[in-house]
């Protein structure tokens, strides 16, 4: 049992010793905490003096410091020294700094007036009425002298004769005359039988026009003559020649009135023939036919072939058409002798 007494009291001091020290800190803690608190209540006031010049406010907040010591004794055959130590730290306080805007000089502005020209008046000078003199006429006696008979020369001008400008003409230069052909000579009516329609089958002319005699770049020269009255006179009607050659057909035309006695006549060179389809003629090989078509004003025939059903016209105001259709070749580069040689026979 003494040795446990002893062990015991052993026990008791140390706890006596241990309590004393944490005691001891306890109160450091305290005086330490205390001691904050005070200086954190002067900073407290220490902005009030910046926050009337427009600076920072800060407001402190100072909270209580709580030390808790527990000690547990727990008797036993071994001492055992059982010690919690809770400690509850001081809050620091913490500033708020609140920004107060410091005002700006607000700049104040002057308008200073310009100075305004001010008009100068000017007089403007009124006009003055010049008097003006009028001559007051006297009467002045007037001397009638006594009329003597004398002769007066009179001067008779002498005609000049003046020159007059004769006009001298421009002569045409004629081309030389060359080879001709003949290559159509209708001298007959048209009929409704017809068809519109006069031709050759085969042609007159129905060969090589390329070889010795160019008249493939000669010129083809055209004749019409009505010879009687058309039952209506057709006066747009228009007469085109053409030769066809498989799907060739190239033509030449122009308006001739359906009057007797009307005679009409033109030239075309033969590359320059309308060419329907674009389609030229061959001229070094044969043309399966050559002739012309009666047309109306719109240039198409008057004809029942192909479902033309004469375009629109009455037949029996267009035929019979008694008319002489003559066409004469003639070879590049020759002038043509003229129609004296071919309506004549």
């Amino acid at each position: 049992m003494y040795p446990r007494r002893r062990a015991a009291l052993a026990l008791m001091r140390v706890l006596i010793l241990v309590i004393l020290g944490l005691a001891a800190a306890v109160a450091a803690t305290l005086a330490a905490g205390a001691l904050r608190a005070q200086s954190g209540a002067e900073r407290a006031y220490v902005p009030a003096s910046f926050a009337e010049s427009g600076g920072p406010t800060a407001e402190a907040t100072t909270l209580p410091a709580t030390a808790t010591l527990t000690a547990t004794v727990t008797p036993s055959a071994t001492a055992m020294l059982s010690a919690t130590i809770t400690a509850t730290g001081t809050p620091i306080d913490t500033a708020t700094s609140t920004n107060t805007a410091t005002p700006t000089e607000t700049p104040t502005v002057t308008i200073t007036p310009t100075d305004t020209a001010t008009p100068t008046v000017t007089p403007t000078p009124t006009d003055t009425a010049t008097p003006t003199v009028t001559a007051t006429p006297t009467d002045t006696p007037t001397v009638t002298p006594t009329n003597a008979d004398t002769a007066t020369p009179t001067t008779t001008p002498t005609p000049t004769d003046t020159a007059t400008a004769t006009s001298t003409p421009t002569v045409t230069p004629t081309l030389p005359p060359g080879e001709e052909m003949l290559v159509f000579d209708w001298n007959q009516p048209v009929t409704k039988a017809h068809s519109g329609f006069a031709v050759d089958i085969p042609p007159l002319a129905n060969g090589d026009w390329t070889k010795e005699i160019n008249f493939a770049e000669g010129t083809l020269y055209f004749r019409a003559e009505i010879k009687a009255d058309q039952n209506v006179v057709q006066n747009d009607m228009r007469l085109g020649f053409c030769f066809w050659q498989k799907d060739a057909e190239n033509c030449a035309g122009e308006k001739v009135p359906g009057k007797k006695g009307t005679v009409v006549t033109w030239s075309r060179p033969v590359k320059e023939l309308f060419m329907v389809g674009g389609i030229p003629i061959d001229w070094s090989l044969p043309r399966a036919r050559n002739g012309f078509a009666v047309r109306n004003s719109k240039n198409n025939p008057v004809s029942d072939k192909q479902g033309w059903n004469w375009s629109g016209e009455d037949p029996d105001a267009w035929y019979p058409l008694d008319v002489r259709f003559t066409v004469v070749v003639v070879e590049k580069g020759a002038g043509f002798s003229g129609w004296e040689d071919y309506v004549g026979r």
